[in-house]
């Protein structure tokens, strides 16, 4: 199935204490980690979400409002039949768990139990109108979208879904991601 991939890396990141889009995850970016991911996830289009100078990022149309502001600046942009709304903190995520997402035939949203994104959606002006009626009504909840929208929900792959927004939780995700290499290398005897 083919699908647009949306990174969301517009919040101010308040509690990490720096922007998190700019962590370091190895060599990459945490940015550049995630649109590694969605690539290999098979993303045929990548929209970037981020209120920051450039070009090649969409900003928000209504700053401050959250990841719903973020999907609605994005829609207009999104080539393909569903959109994958990814969330810049959550870097334990892999691609073949991102394939559970895709929506089914008669599914108009799908996301993890207990986790509003990452997500899928069928981008179309019914969406983008429910979107905005909402924000217009002070409701920034992507939980309360997802209500509207009756969204599917799968089973969590519950160790990719830790969140990182404190330089705690990120110096977790590292050490769990050091662990995981350590447990792959190859032994030589």
């Amino acid at each position: 199935m083919s699908f647009s991939a949306l990174i969301l890396a517009g919040g101010q990141s308040r509690r990490m204490g720096q922007d998190k889009a700019e962590l370091r995850l190895g060599k990459l970016s945490l940015l550049q980690h995630m649109q590694q991911l969605a690539q290999q996830a098979g993303a045929s289009q990548i929209l970037l979400s981020r209120n920051q100078p450039g070009t090649t990022y969409i900003q928000d149309l209504r700053p401050g409002q959250g990841p719903l502001a973020g999907i609605a600046a994005a829609l207009p942009y999104c080539t393909e039949p569903v959109l994958l709304v990814l969330p810049i903190d959550l870097p334990l995520l892999n691609a073949s768990s991102l394939q559970l997402l895709m929506p089914g035939e008669n599914e108009q949203a799908v996301c993890f139990r207990d986790w509003p994104l990452p997500l899928a959606l069928r981008p179309d002006p019914k969406l983008a109108l429910l979107i905005e009626q909402q924000l217009d009504a002070g409701e920034r909840s992507v939980k309360a979208l997802l209500a509207k929208l009756r969204c599917t929900v799968r089973p969590a792959p519950a160790a990719e879904l830790f969140n990182t927004n404190t330089p705690a939780e990120w110096q977790q995700c590292l050490s769990t991601l050091q662990q995981a290499a350590v447990l792959e290398e190859p032994c030589h005897d």
